[in-house]
């Protein structure tokens, strides 16, 4: 009878049998990776109980909303008109504090969705939402994930339809009011704008009721090791000098039960600490005051940053609101890269809400017309020194004189593309179809016009010249 093998698993990673590295005698092989939904107490007391985790959460939404976007349009269209429109709309619905508030909500639970309230049309909110049937768009309101249960019976189950396994309803769980049951209502997609969080594998999706994960998911160590160091200093610093009592005869007294003797003698030798400013002692006693030992505390406190920093996405500059130390060390050069990263996050989190928000207010029964090629673009970030912002800006008035000799493109459209939107921009948007013509070549058909001019004039005395040259 053969002798059964046992199984073996294996894994890819460097071994070393003689020292035990990568085998079973090393312990890191027994640290293993998990995963595990959060719950909707442990986000929000996160949130709401440690200020380090909500300046997390917070941070990224509140910066990526905080200069707002710039619209683009034909010069056909009123822009003025259009533009002064967007802003009370944006302004009446408190769309970028919503948006900001949304996603906020969305980094701390894993998701969340804005409800759309509209006035006309089908008030039921289990059904879909018509651009053509809205009167107006009364208000936005923001629901974290928890609110929101998905059935796997609501779920997009066409293979071929471009939402495919996305949600086609909501259910709502409302509040319990005065001790009552809360109700259930069903809202179609179309009438919530959905923001989601950290995004989760497949498996994982369906495991957290097809929500994606908390921020604090992968961060909650990084910010309890952040609170605990700094917890542990102020400890320390309590308790920096403890005084210390060398009492002849102190085991005795504890064994007859004479600690209250002994209570006393400590209340009179620090009594005369305050008073008389001296330690009374007897010949047998002594005193010292012992320092803790801090030495190496402040590199231990620097590793719990250097990896909420990272793990956060947010530079040290922004999150702790410190200058960097060091020779020549201003922090702008990471503040650039974390500008880049957040208007990054903007195209993937708020291009789309902010598109369905536009479409929504020119579908209003009293909007006004809508430019046809109407587009934004969010405005930069980082906020340049004026003195530097003067140099770019010179340098792209040199580009632009090149573009309009060459014939590329028209004074005018440079002057639209750089101030039309009472902002300077520095995208630059050309019309098509335009005759376009350099300033060389213009110099040259002029100067065979003037030359065929005056060809035809010395032919023809009778005629007048400045005729002529009119005509041409």
């Amino acid at each position: 009878m053969t002798k059964k093998k046992s199984k073996v698993r294996q894994s890819d990673g460097w071994m070393n049998v003689v020292t035990g590295i990568g085998t079973r005698k090393d312990k890191n092989t027994y640290s293993e990776v998990s995963w595990a939904p959060l719950t909707q107490v442990y986000c929000e007391n996160l949130y709401a109980g440690d200020e380090m985790a909500q300046k997390v959460a917070k941070i990224i939404p509140y910066d990526g909303t905080r200069e707002g976007i710039s619209w683009n349009m034909d010069e056909s269209s009123d822009q003025k008109k259009v533009m002064k429109y967007l802003e009370q709309e944006y302004t009446r619905l408190k769309i970028w504090s919503t948006l900001a508030w949304g996603w906020t909500v969305a980094r701390t639970y894993g998701g969340a969705c804005i409800l759309i309230n509209v006035k006309g049309g089908s008030q039921k909110l289990e059904t879909p939402l018509k651009l053509e049937s809205i009167q107006q768009v009364e208000s936005l309101r923001v629901f974290d994930r928890f609110s929101l249960d998905i059935q796997n019976s609501d779920l997009e189950s066409d293979l071929s339809s471009p939402r495919f396994g996305e949600p086609n309803f909501y259910t709502y769980q409302s509040k319990m009011v005065a001790g009552k049951g809360g109700e259930n209502i069903r809202i179609h997609h179309s009438r919530l704008i959905r923001l989601d969080g950290v995004h989760l594998p497949e498996n994982l999706l369906i495991r957290n009721s097809y929500w994606h994960d908390s921020i604090y998911g992968a961060l909650s160590q990084s910010i309890r090791n952040y609170s605990i160091t700094h917890d542990a200093i102020a400890t320390i610093i309590s308790d920096f000098n403890q005084p210390v009592y060398r009492i002849q005869g102190l085991s005795e007294a504890i064994a007859m039960d004479e600690e209250n003797l002994i209570t006393k003698k400590l209340q009179i030798v620090d009594l005369m600490r305050s008073t008389a400013r001296a330690i009374v002692l007897d010949k047998e006693d002594e005193f010292e005051n012992v320092s803790t030992n801090v030495a190496g505390g402040k590199e231990l406190i620097d590793l719990t940053v250097q990896r909420l920093v990272a793990g956060s996405d947010i530079p040290h500059t922004r999150l702790l609101g410190n200058s960097p130390t060091g020779l020549g060390a201003t922090g702008k050069s990471e503040l650039i890269n974390y500008y880049d990263s957040v208007k990054s996050m903007q195209n993937t989190t708020l291009r789309d809400p902010l598109q369905r928000l536009t479409d929504l207010i020119f579908a209003q029964s009293d909007s006004i017309e809508r430019p046809e090629d109407l587009t934004f673009q969010f405005n930069p970030l980082f906020q340049q020194d004026l003195e530097i912002e003067i140099k770019t800006r010179k340098l792209q008035a040199e580009i632009d004189g090149l573009y309009i000799e060459r014939g590329v493109i028209t004074a005018q459209e440079v002057a639209d593309s750089r101030f039309a939107t009472g902002k300077y921009s520095f995208e630059t948007v050309i019309e098509a179809n335009t005759n376009r013509i350099s300033s060389f070549d213009l110099q040259v058909e002029t100067t065979k016009a003037t030359s065929l001019a005056a060809e035809e004039s010395e032919g023809d005395s009778g005629e007048d010249p400045d005729e002529d040259i009119s005509d041409l």
